[in-house]
């Protein structure tokens, strides 16, 4: 099973705004997509002086979805984040894979 990691960095001023955009538009479009099975979102523990920070997990158990997900959609939801929130937003994405 794969595992696609997004971490967001959010400046404080939008958090709230941010977090209700994830909920109701990004999250919904990401699995409208078909390619993943399962979502999970946290938040991460930082320190006072640090900006909020999230990640957005997304399971997916078929290659062919992955590897179709990547080649044609997931760039597109990306420029969804930086045109929505721009410098506002700081995020990063790995792909993980399940090992137990």
């Amino acid at each position: 099973m794969k595992v696609y990691n997004i971490s967001f960095q959010i400046d404080p001023v939008v958090e709230f705004q941010w977090l209700e955009w994830m909920k109701n538009n990004f999250i919904p479009s990401l699995m409208s997509s078909q390619s993943f099975t399962e979502n999970k979102f946290y938040q991460i523990k930082v320190n006072a002086d640090q900006s909020p920070t999230y990640t957005l997990q997304l399971y997916c158990d078929n290659i062919e979805l992955w590897q179709a997900y990547q080649e044609l959609q997931a760039n597109d939801h990306l420029k969804e984040v930086q045109h929505a929130w721009g410098e506002k937003c700081y995020y990063f994405c790995t792909e993980m894979q399940i090992v137990n």
